[in-house]
C-alpha cells in the first residue's frame, strides 16, 4: 500500500502514522509519500520507506480559491513539482506498484491511482467540506476546502471521514468513522491536577504570540490557583518566554510531555485543530478554543460549542477565559459521555478490514528497503 499524506501541520502525519503502523503490523507493506524533508524524516524515522511530492499552494481569497491566484503562486514551482512527481512514478514501478493507494488531502497518490490503474482511498476528516452542504460560520465558507479536495482527488472508490462529532450522508460510498487516536493516547492514564495545559501555533501572519500573552496574563491576575503550561512549535519560543513567571511556563513544543501534560490537566486551551480536539476528548478534557482563520478551525470551534463540549471565542479575553473555567467540570462531564458514545471504537480495524477487501490475490510485491 502507498499512503499519501498532507505535510502542512502534524495532525495529517500523526493519524496516518498510526494507521501505517496498524497496517504493517498486520503484515502489510506501506510505503509514504508526504511533502518537506521534515514530514519525509518523521516516517522514515519510523521505519517506513518515504519520498517528497509536491503540494502547490492553493490559498484563498474571500471563501474561493481563484485560479489567476493559483497560477501566479504556483507558475514557478511546476517544473519542479512535475519532475517530483515523475520520479515518484519511477520509484513506484521499481518498488513495486502496490494494490491500493490512500490520500490524506493531498494530490500525489490519487494521480499515482489513476496512471497505475489502482483503486483510490481517502482517510481524511476534511472531506466532509466535500460530501456535506456544511453552512458557513461567520465569514467562512467550506467553498476552498472543497474546490481543494476536488482538485487533490477528482474521483475517490471510498471515503472514510473522521470526525469527532456524529455525521451522517446518504453516499454509500463514504463511511463516517471515530478520530484516528494513537495507543500512547487512548492508554495514557487520566488525572485531574490544578493544571491547565495550551498549545497555539502559527497560520501564516497569524502567530500564537497575542494568545500566549493575553492566556498568561489572565492566569496571572485572576487564577493563581492554577499552574498553567503553554506550548509553541520550537521556533516561537524565543519570543514568548518573557510571558512565563512563577507557576506560568512556556514550553518548546514535544509531544510526549505535551500528551501528559493534557492528561493531567483540568482542560485545554488551543487553536482548533481537528487532531488535537479529538486527542483532548478522548482524555475526556474539555477545550477552550481560539480558531485560526480558515473554515476547518472555525467548524471545529461551533461544532465543539454548540455540543457544549467546551467554549470557542475569536481571541483569548479574560471573561471567556473565566467563564470556561468556572464551568470546565460540567463540560467534562459534557466530553467524557460524548467520548463514551461518539468516541470509544477504534477505526483502525474497519479501515484496515476495507482495504483488505481490495487486495489481489497472491504474494505481494517486494520492496526495496534501501530506496530513499
Amino acid at each position: 500500500m502507498v499512503i499519501g499524506v498532507n505535510g502542512i501541520g502534524m495532525g495529517h502525519s500523526v493519524r496516518q502514522s498510526v494507521i501505517a503502523q496498524y497496517l504493517r503490523d498486520r503484515g502489510h507493506q506501506v510505503r509514504i509519500i508526504t511533502n518537506g524533508s521534515a514530514r519525509v524524516e518523521y516516517f522514515r524515522d519510523l521505519g517506513f520507506p518515504a519520498w517528497d511530492g509536491w503540494m502547490p499552494t492553493l490559498l484563498a481569497r474571500g471563501d474561493r480559491i481563484h485560479a489567476s491566484d493559483a497560477i501566479r503562486a504556483n507558475i514557478w514551482q511546476v517544473p519542479l513539482g512535475v519532475t517530483k512527481h515523475l520520479r515518484l512514478r519511477q520509484i513506484i514501478r521499481r518498488t513495486g506498484i502496490p494494490d491500493v493507494f490512500i490520500t490524506d488531502y493531498e494530490p500525489n497518490t490519487p494521480r499515482l491511482a489513476y496512471h497505475f490503474g489502482k483503486p483510490l482511498v481517502s482517510v481524511d476528516q476534511q472531506s466532509k467540506y466535500r460530501h456535506l452542504d456544511l453552512p458557513a460560520v461567520g465569514r467562512y465558507a467550506r467553498t476552498a476546502d472543497e474546490q481543494r479536495l476536488r482538485y487533490f482527488a477528482p474521483h475517490v472508490d471510498r471515503s472514510f471521514i473522521c470526525s469527532f462529532v456524529p455525521l451522517e450522508a446518504e453516499d454509500r460510498k463514504l463511511e463516517f468513522i471515530a478520530p484516528v487516536i494513537p495507543d500512547v493516547i487512548r492508554n495514557a492514564q487520566v488525572t485531574a491536577e490544578p493544571l491547565v495545559t495550551a498549545y497555539f501555533s502559527r497560520y501564516f501572519d497569524n502567530g500564537p504570540e497575542y494568545s500566549v500573552r493575553a492566556l498568561a496574563e489572565v492566569f496571572r491576575q485572576d487564577v493563581p490557583d492554577r499552574a498553567l503550561r503553554i506550548y509553541a512549535q520550537a521556533e516561537e519560543i524565543a519570543n514568548l518566554r518573557q510571558y512565563a513567571e512563577g507557576k506560568i511556563e512556556v514550553c518548546a513544543f514535544d509531544r510526549e510531555a505535551f500528551i501528559a501534560d493534557m492528561a493531567r490537566s483540568e482542560a485545554i486551551f488551543s487553536n482548533a485543530g481537528f487532531n488535537l480536539i479529538s486527542e483532548a476528548f478522548v482524555l475526556s478534557k474539555p477545550v477552550h478554543l481560539i480558531p485560526l482563520p480558515t473554515y476547518d478551525q472555525h467548524w471545529c470551534a461551533q461544532a465543539v460549542h454548540e455540543a457544549e463540549l467546551g467554549t470557542a471565542a475569536p481571541r483569548i479575553t479574560p471573561g471567556a477565559v473565566l467563564d470556561f473555567l468556572s464551568r470546565s467540570r460540567e463540560f467534562g462531564r459534557n466530553v467524557l459521555r460524548h467520548r463514551n458514545q461518539h468516541l470509544g471504537a477504534d477505526p483502525r480495524e474497519r479501515i484496515a478490514s476495507y482495504l483488505e477487501s481490495l487486495l489481489v490475490a497472491g504474494e505481494p510485491t517486494p520492496l526495496t528497503p534501501s530506496v530513499r
